[in-house]
């Protein structure tokens, strides 16, 4: 099986060489290539990633640090649509802060074939409790992160940790939407392929271990002053108000848009 792992980086050298080693040595059934975004680092990653490809195939691609996540993914898997004609078998959205478990590329690829469908791998912290993964819609834009213990669940879209794609589902459905900067993109891009058909599963067991971002200093972060909040907020690393409105009114429609970015300004402003 032919894998082409997509990811974006940026100044953390150490983890983005180790994340393709872990892949590549753990799972020894799967060929490996990969198309890595770097955005502007200044920590030696490009030259390590230059080493690095002496043995394993990377597409490095570079940016100047205003592509951020979405942007990032966008550009690599753009580039792989329009410019590598090589067949694969999968596609594997990825972030390099994850401790990939040995095997588990090879586990998804098994869950995937059973289930011809997109398996998102979940991920866990130290303390073996649930961090990312699959997610599904309750109500509204309200979401729950579903569990392994729930991978017969259909869900609705996921964090891009650890996806695993089928590659045909991939050329037909293209990249990330382009309004999306930071965050947003991959929730968006899960419910498109929901919308074309594809069923989307977490995976049967964790695929490795992953932190979840702390909210300190963020947007979210109720001990900072509402002022500062509300600058936070509009940043690309926020919740800034037009693309969150952009991806509400796409997915959910213009009533659950207009609630969503009101509900927004009232949670910084009652200190929630």
């Amino acid at each position: 099986m032919k894998v082409l792992a997509i990811f974006t980086c940026f100044n953390r050298v150490e983890k983005t060489i180790n994340s393709i080693k872990s892949l590549v040595d753990g799972n020894k059934n799967l060929d490996f290539e990969f198309i890595v975004v770097d955005d502007g680092s200044k920590d030696g990653t490009v030259e390590e990633l230059k080493k690095l490809s002496n043995t394993i195939p990377i597409y490095i691609m570079q940016g100047t640090g205003s592509l951020f996540y979405s942007g990032g993914m966008r550009t690599g898997m753009e580039y792989a649509l329009k410019s590598l004609k090589k067949k694969y078998d999968y596609l594997l959205m990825m972030n390099d802060d994850v401790d990939f478990f040995e095997n588990c590329i090879c586990e998804l690829v098994s869950q995937s074939v059973e289930k011809h469908a997109v398996i998102v791998g979940t991920t866990c912290n130290h303390e073996g409790n649930l961090t990312y993964g699959a997610i599904k819609y309750r109500s509204g834009y309200k979401y729950d992160t579903l569990g392994i213990n729930q991978s017969t669940i259909q869900a609705d879209a996921f964090n891009a940790n650890c996806v695993l794609i089928p590659y045909s589902f991939f050329c037909e459905c293209g990249s990330i939407d382009s309004h999306y900067i930071h965050s947003l993109g991959d929730f968006d891009y899960g419910l498109m392929l929901k919308r074309r058909g594809y069923k989307i599963y977490p995976s049967n067991n964790y695929c490795g271990y992953c932190e979840r971002n702390n909210i300190k200093g963020s947007w979210l972060d109720t001990t900072l002053s509402i002022k500062k909040r509300l600058e936070l907020k509009e940043t690309n690393k926020g919740q800034p108000k037009k693309q969150w409105f952009y991806f509400l009114n796409k997915n959910f429609g213009l009533i659950i848009a207009v609630r969503g970015v009101v509900t927004s300004y009232l949670r910084i402003m009652l200190r929630r």
